[in-house]
């Protein structure tokens, strides 16, 4: 098996889900492919995954476009210490309805809330990171210290990031699974690579290296590897980040078989760039802001 010794190693996109509740909804939709993740998925099974692959520490992320189940995984960070922060979700409407959300997230565990994620085309914000609506809410967004995570539809919606960036620069952002590019299309590589490309210009956007196996519903390193190569020579190993994206992954293939063709992809990197993507940058780009923030201000940065 391919390990990663003496590396701490933060899986910064995991999910746990309980099927029956009611966000959980949006599971029914899936393709026949999806069948094996329409079930529940719970912290101990994740733990049981982290072991076997040596994998230290966990940033939980929201499944759902609603701030309850965002709250409950606060609840459960709060009790297990391997989960270093949790990714939730508030709307990004208005200005209003993002703090009425985080708002609504006080309590146990919100000190470990590193971040909020927007589903692209997802209700009930739908396309809103495309239009000036959003624009107070990513401002307030970053105001509080929080990072951005965005989950595209696909690589065509890369450019409408490049304009955010644009229009609020003191943002954090975080493209989740490489941009959700078009694999195994020869064509789409060049319209790819140009807006990643961009994207690199702007020093407070980082990558997540995941996601990748889900699109081919396979798990092949060489699929992949062209990819990794452009996004380690434009952004630099200090701007991505390792992530499994379990169990949503397991469309692919197993924990372990995903987590060796990830390693595999990038046989041959450097000891700092290793640690840049296994740990690292994972640190840099959720923890250190937040507690920069935590040490100005006598009060949580939340509110």
């Amino acid at each position: 098996m391919t390990t990663v010794t003496g590396i701490r190693a933060i899986d910064t996109h995991v999910h746990i889900w309980d099927v029956g509740a009611p966000w959980m909804r949006w599971l029914e939709d899936r393709p026949a492919t999806w069948d094996v993740v329409r079930r529940n998925f719970t912290w101990l099974q994740l733990c049981a995954e982290l072991d076997h692959t040596g994998i230290a520490e966990v940033i939980l992320v929201q499944a759902c476009t609603d701030p309850r189940e965002t709250k409950l995984l606060l609840e459960l960070a709060h009790r297990e210490p391997r989960i270093r922060g949790v990714i939730g979700w508030a709307s990004l409407r208005s200005r209003e309805a993002t703090d009425a959300d985080l708002t609504s997230l006080e309590g146990i565990g919100i000190e470990k809330l590193v971040g909020v994620r927007n589903h692209h085309r997802w209700a009930p914000d739908a396309d809103i990171l495309a239009t000036p609506a959003a624009l107070a809410s990513v401002r307030r967004v970053a105001e509080l210290g929080l990072s951005l995570d965005v989950l595209l539809h696909g690589q065509a919606d890369l450019p409408m990031i490049l304009k955010l960036c644009e229009d609020v620069p003191e943002g954090r952002y975080i493209i989740d699974h490489l941009g959700r590019p078009t694999l195994g299309s020869a064509d789409a590589f060049a319209p790819w690579s140009a807006s990643m490309a961009e994207l690199s210009r702007f020093p407070n956007v980082y990558i997540k290296y995941s996601g990748w196996a889900t699109l081919m519903e396979y798990p092949k390193a060489a699929d992949v590897k062209r990819h990794i190569d452009f996004i380690l020579e434009t952004f630099g190993s200090e701007r991505i980040m390792f992530a499994s994206n379990w169990p949503v992954a397991l469309v692919a293939g197993s924990y372990q078989e995903t987590y060796e063709a990830t390693l595999e992809a990038i046989q041959g990197l450097s000891r700092p760039d290793l640690e840049n993507l296994m740990r690292g940058t994972a640190k840099r780009c959720y923890f250190d802001p937040i507690e920069a923030l935590s040490r100005k201000a006598n009060h949580s940065p939340r509110r």
